[in-house]
């Protein structure tokens, strides 16, 4: 009898960490719009996201204002995604980095790579293995081409968040934080939030594309 409830709860557990990531219909909606990425011309659109530790640097401004928002997001981030992210010092381990001004010093540090994809505004671009696992990213934000603080701290809080995998904008929520237009939004909620611990879900795999992930959010 004790074997026997012993294996009901284990698969009572096992089922409900399976289906952990479920979403509202709205959360859906959004996952859906911004999860799956084309990285290459014929690829399927799926997953990219990351499994390896996180190292970020910061370069070209040091105000207080935008370092504590930069470390609070990536604490925030850690949270979400168990994922281990710190800060380094070590370029030789750095693979988050996040440029703060268009300065020839500091698009020097930066691959050329980004440098072909950037504008006025900034720009990035991140590279990731044939499994679709992210293992590099490299964000420029023209800073000083933003109004105010508040305009600076969602920009680079925006731009941080989609450089966990979410390449892609919504087009139907729009005080998320993922959408398309210009909100102003500062924090992530619960509704952001549940979409990023879904799609870092351990279920979740880098390569899934939509109809591979669609049963687990059900």
């Amino acid at each position: 009898m004790k074997k026997i409830y012993c294996s009901i709860l284990l698969f009572l557990i096992s089922a409900v960490a399976a289906f952990a990531q479920k979403l509202t219909e709205k959360e859906k909606i959004a996952f859906d719009e911004i999860a799956y990425h084309r990285f290459r011309v014929g690829e399927y659109e799926k997953i990219h996201k990351w499994v390896v530790p996180i190292r970020y640097k910061v370069i070209g401004n040091d105000s207080k204002y935008i370092l504590d928002e930069i470390d609070t997001t990536f604490r925030q981030l850690a949270k979400l995604t168990n994922l281990d992210i710190k800060k380094s010092d070590d370029d030789d381990e750095v693979n988050f980095i996040i440029a703060l001004s268009a300065d020839a010093d500091v698009l020097a540090q930066l691959s050329d790579n980004v440098k072909k994809y950037v504008n006025s505004f900034g720009g990035f671009a991140f590279k990731a293995n044939k499994k679709s696992e992210i293992y590099r990213l490299e964000r420029l934000f023209v800073i000083a081409k933003y109004p105010s603080k508040a305009d600076v701290r969602y920009v680079v809080k925006k731009g941080m968040v989609t450089g966990f995998g979410f390449f892609k904008k919504s087009e139907t929520a729009p005080k998320s934080m993922f959408y398309s237009a210009n909100n102003g939004k500062l924090k992530i909620d619960d509704f952001d939030a549940a979409i990023i611990k879904a799609f870092y879900h351990e279920n979740i795999k880098p390569g899934m594309t939509k109809e591979e992930v669609d049963p687990l959010l059900q």
